[in-house]
Order: C-alpha cells, then structure tokens, then sequence
C-alpha cells in the first residue's frame, strides 16, 4: 500500500508540473498564431502527446536509482516545452 501511495504523489506532482508547463506553451503557441503553421502542426502533435504520457513514465520509473534521471527528464521535458513556441516561431519565419 505505501508504493501505490508514493507512485500517486509522484503521479501527481509529475502532472502538475509538466502539465503547467504544457498549458503555458500551448497558450505561447496560440498567441503565436503557430497553430495555423501546417509544416509545425505533426511537431506539435507529437510534442503533446510525449507531454500528456510523461507523468505517468516518470511516475513509474522515479523511484529508487531512477529517481533523479526522472526528475531530469521531467526537468528537460518542462524547458522543451517552454522554448519549443519561440524556436518555431523563429523556425517559421515569425
């Protein structure tokens, strides 16, 4: 009972933080009018869906030895996301 406990609080604190950093890039990505950009649309697509199952990996794999490489992934995924709206910004041309 008390792994299922700490794979939940993993789970969550996970989401939220990778899951913040995700709508804040989604809203940079919209008032960047990026959406509209059909070449960045299977990037986008791809990025989110790495974003939405990330916690769940982190949560799984973040115990143990394992526990500060997924903290560093969930750290890289989070600066990924908050960058990826600028450099395709500047990759389209805007």
């Amino acid at each position: 009972m008390r792994a299922f406990a700490g794979f939940v609080i993993r789970l969550v604190a996970y989401a939220l933080v990778i899951g913040a950093s995700t709508r804040i890039a989604q809203n940079w990505w919209l008032d960047n009018g990026l959406d509209n950009v059909f070449a960045l649309q299977s990037f986008h697509d791809i990025g989110i869906d790495v974003l939405v199952v990330a916690p769940l990996v982190c949560a799984l794999f973040g115990f143990g030895v394992f526990r500060r490489p997924a903290i560093f992934v969930a750290a890289f995924l989070v600066g990924v996301a908050l960058t990826a709206p600028f450099a395709c910004l500047r990759f389209a041309g805007g």
